[in-house]
């Protein structure tokens, strides 16, 4: 998802953060850019509630996993401010406290919504840890070592080591471990009571160690990889996200007759290879004047737009670029369904910025 500066008024300086050229890379004759770029939240409505707070969760680990997932809220910033306003976990537990709420009942909508009028949420996180655990299985690995080598002599009767001709053979003890985590987090939307998100989250993650060799991962790091690939999917169900996409240019000179128009292409895609976008769009846009019918031309201004957020603009460009071309191309293909995609999550995003 992109924006342009003049459209989205007091998020014009989204442009810089929502779409950025990070990376330029050369695969073969093809040159990248890699982008970042907005994506909608999975839950749209949960990504609207932007007041919230966080309330302990039930099960093994419940309320100290509630506390991270309280961190991910308040660790998310777009356009470099909060995206969610939390409720003080020092006041969310002194009402807690004070109405004697049982711990079993926080996971209730009708107490979630309760809690959250008197705290002054709109919406209220609970859950239920389901899993929190690691298994142990053991096995053994077999080993060799050489007990006796076959002595040689060379032609001048000097003795050297051949080939083993006795091997000894044993096992080693051996552990895999392997820890889950599941968690299944709701969102309560206090003005409705009703359960506006709602999943079952869940993580595996494993290691395998033998007594003579590098030991098998300990148990907190690989439930602390198992947690932060859970609250990495919670992060993207809840408010929007970024995903970084490669986008390939085109330097191919058909359609192009003049030389000096070639020559401004080559060094638009010199500029592009070195990061220097703002110098290659230039230059391709002199080199579009001289050669209206290059389909790559067209093409790579049409990178140059969605660059700089003008969906709108990139679309008609890369359909001017399909066109001349005549035939399927998988790049322009992408484009289309690439910028066609954007443009549709457009509202999306713009909502859930609060854009009016």
């Amino acid at each position: 998802m992109f924006h342009s500066r003049g459209r989205y008024g007091s998020h014009s300086v989204l442009v810089s953060a929502i779409l950025l050229v990070t990376l330029l890379m050369v695969s073969g004759c093809a040159t990248k850019i890699s982008v970042n770029m907005l994506q909608p939240a999975q839950y749209h409505e949960a990504s609207l509630t932007k007041a919230v707070a966080v309330l302990p969760f039930n099960g093994p680990g419940g309320p100290e996993f509630a506390a991270e997932i309280e961190g991910v809220l308040a660790g998310i910033g777009i356009d470099d401010k909060p995206y969610f306003t939390l409720v003080d976990r020092a006041s969310v537990d002194k009402v807690v406290s004070e109405m004697k709420f049982s711990h079993s009942g926080l996971v209730d909508p009708k107490t979630a919504v309760k809690l959250g009028k008197m705290i002054g949420a709109q919406g209220i996180y609970t859950g239920v840890v389901t899993q929190n655990r690691h298994d142990d299985s053991s096995y053994a690995e077999r080993r060799s070592v050489c007990r006796r080598y076959e002595m040689r002599r060379d032609e001048k009767g000097r003795t050297y080591q051949g080939p083993c001709v006795d091997w000894r053979y044993y096992h080693v003890r051996c552990t895999k471990r392997v820890a889950n985590f599941a968690v299944s987090p709701k969102l309560v939307d206090v003005a409705t009571g009703r359960v506006i998100y709602s999943r079952n989250l869940s993580a595996v993650t494993n290691s395998s160690g033998c007594e003579d060799t590098n030991p098998v991962q300990s148990e907190t790091v690989l439930l602390e990889q198992a947690k932060a690939s859970v609250k990495n999917q919670f992060r993207r169900d809840i408010a929007p996200y970024y995903i970084t996409r490669e986008i390939r240019l085109i330097d191919s000179t058909d359609g192009i007759e003049s030389k000096e128009a070639k020559d401004l292409l080559k060094r638009g895609m010199d500029y592009a290879d070195k990061g220097r976008m703002d110098s290659a769009c230039e230059l391709w846009g002199q080199a579009r004047n001289l050669a209206p019918a290059s389909y790559a031309l067209l093409y790579n201004l049409g990178v140059c737009a969605e660059s700089r957020g003008d969906l709108d603009a990139a679309l008609n460009l890369y359909r001017q670029s399909d066109k001349i071309l005549g035939k399927p191309d998988d790049d322009i293909t992408l484009a289309l369904s690439r910028v066609g995609e954007a443009i549709k999550n457009r509202g999306k995003i713009k909502e859930a910025l609060g854009g009016k």
